[in-house]
């Protein structure tokens, strides 16, 4: 098939007719050898970006297989088809709604308010850090948090654990303050109040009034029978995407097979030792814990996590 466009009008002809006069089957079929022509380098149109911007919209913070896949859809589809700017926006604007997930978790995350269309970090990243960084291995442990507010900071993560709440600092005043209402006793201890507080958590005793008043002030106390960890678990594949898109905090090395390699920073599970039923030796996923891994560029599916092991970093190039 010989075609001609001319690149000022952007007429394109075959056989001496234009692309309009054409039979729609040869239409058809000059579109089709311009998409093979083309391959990865045909760029998205808008109504492609659009329909990225909406499905991850829609699919971030959701849990079917569907939405589950569509990070490494988007990933294979629009990548390489992005200009970096675009890229560093979407990062943003994906980190943007994986933060408003984690916004409404059980534990509530204060980010960091701005004008930047560029991240600074991940938001996922941050909740990952903030489990390890306070030796959090349950999900009990992980409730006994109530707010953690996060400030912007020139270092290493770009942040700081400004200021964390937990539950117990947050009720404690409270519940002395309703206590020695209800007894009229300005002199109660904090620590009496908060053992007929305790007391009343385990339904140990009816405290009458004051038991209602303690109900009032705990209703928003996440409650462990409804609360799953799917809901991160969920998030990691997205929080993958950003790092993806993220170019503007991509890094290159050389290998220890002397190649060069471009990766990002991203999370995993963390995993364990255990014995087997058996008695044999086996890697366990731990039910809550996180460990930073490099994952190449070039292997990210969002089906199959490759990444490189630290010993296997020869030099840092950026």
């Amino acid at each position: 098939m010989k075609l001609t466009i001319d690149t000022n009008t952007g007429i394109i002809k075959r056989s001496g007719k234009e692309f309009k006069d054409l039979e729609q089957f040869k239409q058809h079929e000059i579109l089709m050898e311009l998409k093979k022509i083309l391959g990865d380098n045909e760029p998205l149109s808008e109504w492609d970006i659009d329909s990225m911007w909406m499905s991850y919209r829609y699919c971030i913070g959701r849990h079917t297989i569907a939405s589950h896949a569509r990070a490494g859809d988007i990933a294979k589809h629009c990548y390489k088809k992005l200009s970096d700017e675009r890229k560093i926006f979407n990062a943003y604007d994906i980190n943007k709604c994986i933060e408003d997930q984690i916004r409404f978790f059980k534990v509530n995350f204060w980010f960091p308010t701005g004008c930047q269309n560029r991240i600074y970090t991940s938001a996922l990243d941050i909740f990952c850090h903030f489990v390890n960084d306070h030796n959090i291995k349950t999900k009990e442990e992980l409730l006994k948090y109530k707010d953690v507010h996060i400030k912007l900071e020139d270092n290493e993560f770009g942040y700081v654990f400004n200021k964390v709440v937990t539950w117990e600092e947050w009720l404690r005043p409270q519940v002395l303050e309703l206590c020695r209402k209800s007894y009229n006793n300005d002199a109660m201890s904090e620590d009496f109040a908060w053992n007929h507080f305790q007391q009343w958590l385990t339904k140990k005793y009816d405290f009458g009034e004051l038991g209602k008043q303690f109900e009032e002030l705990t209703k928003h106390m996440p409650n462990k029978e409804y609360f799953y960890l799917t809901d991160i678990d969920d998030l990691m594949i997205w929080n993958d995407l950003v790092h993806l898109f993220d170019v503007e905090h991509h890094h290159k090395s050389i290998l220890s097979d002397g190649s060069e390699c471009e990766w990002f920073w991203t999370y995993t599970h963390d995993i364990y030792k255990d014995i087997d039923y058996d008695g044999k030796e086996v890697w366990r996923q731990k039910e809550i814990g996180y460990r930073r891994i490099r994952v190449p560029v070039d292997k990210w599916n969002g089906l199959v996590t490759t990444y490189i092991p630290d010993e296997n970093i020869k030099e840092d190039i950026y």
